[in-house]
């Protein structure tokens, strides 16, 4: 896991979460695009926290959970990689390079109804 000053985090960015299982970097899955105007930190500790209890309510149905609960169940320590793919200056500057980033990218772990929600910024 990546520890993040929280003080020192960039906000408002486009960042990519990614599992760092071997067998998920080789075969390129696991991956997930988002945004977010926070401190990168918090929203990665998110991640963390619903990739390391999958099977936990509050955490079931988000990308990472999802993944780690059928891709690695036996996992006691999640481990991810965190890339910031884009800075931007406001929300729709965000939700457009967000949408940019997932059309080219293509990542896995990003759900249809997501992908077609940011198709909007791009018209």
């Amino acid at each position: 896991m990546i520890l993040l000053n929280q003080q020192n985090s960039p906000l408002n960015v486009v960042y990519e979460v990614r599992c760092g299982y071997t067998e998920c970097l080789q075969s390129g899955v696991g991956i997930y695009n988002g945004e977010t105007y926070r401190p990168i930190g918090e929203p990665f500790i998110e991640h963390y926290r619903s990739a390391n209890n999958p099977t936990a309510k509050s955490y079931r149905d988000m990308p990472l959970a999802k993944h780690y609960k059928s891709q690695h169940p036996a996992s006691d320590h999640p481990k991810l990689e965190l890339k910031i793919l884009q800075h931007a200056s406001t929300t729709t500057d965000r939700n457009i390079k967000e949408a940019r980033e997932i059309l080219k990218n293509k990542p896995d772990l990003n759900n249809r109804e997501e992908q077609s929600e940011l198709r909007k910024y791009l018209m």
